[in-house]
């Protein structure tokens, strides 16, 4: 029996620290570059935490109706079978986890190297070594790979804290000075130039990370109350969190800047602009340091987590038997590490930029939620899973549709753009089921 530790407040520290990631130093410059509003921008941050908070009220059932671990992988072959469960794998292999850490590195190297003001020509090789280095540091140093890991946490929340009291306290900007009334915003001229769906890419990665915190339901105190006001406390304190600090970058950078900052050829990571605004020297040095020592702590979790799910996989066999075992001395899955580590050094080389690389990302991973969540649906009409005692999604069918509509047309949207990044990594999808269907048929021979 599993002992309920989890307190209200531990869990809405989880729902919190899951989500907080690095898009909200990266972000706001595409999100301005598609969206060149001040007010609407900040309107697209509070969709996004709604979105956010929908989806994990969702999953919040999912996880008290499937306790036992396994997340999107296991809610996807309950409800749809094992070649779903494997597309998800394939993906969060090729495609999520490697291309965050991919992401992640690039932040990494953009501040190393605006620090040291290397040759920005040797980016992508630097960032090839720091994957690397990672890698070997989180598969033979887990303890301290573990802290490491807890330390760079600290610094993330403690720097966009930090940050959000700078920038509100000594911007001086106007803020929402002519932007678009609400009223006029179908008739506006300038509007019908927006790109809504690709602005909503860097919000949403940004947010990626809420339903993380739905898998632990089943160690949770009376998770009936308690996992959902987590969630809810906890999105709404991150969807505050992003508000004032885009308003935040508002008050020292207007829009033309941020737009701007956007199409140059080797853009500054935003936050380390506004610090250096605000307190000239030591703000931008210390920000970069910050934001360096986070996004790579933060990588090495990505790092460790998913070849667990692929572990899992190859156990249950869905996948090639040599990715199912554990190193005898550091009890990690090695084969499923290097294979991630490497295809996220080929996704540094082919796509470069840390927006085509969320691009590639985001959009895969927000496809298979809203897949998940089609779920509730199959899981409520033939009464799957644990349904006594469970926390149940309110307003079912009304959020879960919501939120599938919303996701639906972020997704559908993006794959219509002409960005090859937006819909390669759906691509990678159809692939995974020729692997998948290849595999069974090889196992079936040896057989």
């Amino acid at each position: 029996m599993n002992k309920k530790g989890l307190s209200l407040f531990a869990l809405t520290m989880i729902a919190i620290g899951s989500t907080i990631g690095s898009g909200i130093f990266k972000t706001p410059t595409s999100i301005a570059f598609h969206v060149p509003d001040a007010m609407w921008m900040t309107l697209l941050w509070i969709a996004g935490g709604l979105v956010s908070m929908i989806g994990a009220l969702i999953y919040a059932e999912m996880g008290g109706r499937f306790p036992s671990g396994g997340g999107i992988y296991t809610y996807l072959k309950e409800a749809f079978g094992p070649l779903t469960a494997f597309l998800y794998g394939w993906c969060l292999l090729a495609v999520v986890s490697s291309g965050t850490i991919a992401a992640l590195i690039v932040i990494f190297t953009e501040n190393v190297q605006q620090m040291t003001g290397f040759d920005p020509g040797l980016k992508s090789t630097f960032s090839a070594v720091s994957i690397v280095v990672l890698t070997l540091f989180n598969m033979f140093s887990l303890n301290s790979s573990k802290q490491f890991a807890n330390i760079s946490t600290v610094l993330k929340i403690v720097g966009i804290y930090g940050l959000l009291v700078l920038l509100v306290v000594l911007g001086d900007q106007t803020v929402f000075e002519g932007s678009i009334p609400v009223g006029e915003i179908m008739s506006s001229e300038k509007a019908q130039g927006f790109n809504w769906a690709s602005a909503f890419v860097g919000v949403l990665w940004s947010y990626t990370g809420w339903h993380y915190a739905s898998f632990v339901t089943s160690e949770a105190e009376n998770p009936k109350r308690n996992v959902p006001l987590a969630l809810i406390i906890g999105t709404l304190v991150v969807t505050l969190s992003y508000v004032l600090v885009s308003i935040g970058y508002l008050k020292v950078i207007s829009i033309e800047e941020l737009v701007a900052m956007k199409q140059m050829e080797n853009p500054p990571t935003l936050a380390v602009v506004a610090a250096e605004k605000i307190l000239p020297g030591i703000g931008g040095i210390a920000t970069s340091v910050l934001i360096s020592l986070s996004v790579f702590g933060c990588a090495g979790l990505y790092v460790l987590a998913t070849p667990r799910i692929i572990k899992q996989m190859s156990n249950e066999g869905l996948f090639f038997e040599m990715f199912g075992t554990s190193h005898p001395k550091f009890g990690v899955p090695l084969s499923a590490i290097i294979l991630q580590s490497l295809w996220a050094i080929v996704l540094v080389f082919l796509w470069g930029g840390f927006e085509d690389i969320i691009n590639y990302v985001t959009i895969t991973e927000w496809f298979f939620l809203m897949l998940a969540a089609i779920g509730i649906f199959v899981f409520r009409i033939k009464k799957q899973g644990n349904e006594d005692g469970g926390f149940r999604t309110p307003l079912y069918p009304f959020l879960p549709l919501i939120f599938i509509e919303i996701v639906h047309w972020f997704v559908l949207n993006n794959v219509a753009s002409d960005n090859p990044a937006a819909y390669f990594g759906l691509l990678v999808i159809p692939i995974g089921a020729v692997v998948y269907f290849l595999y069974n048929k090889l196992s079936s021979k040896s057989n």
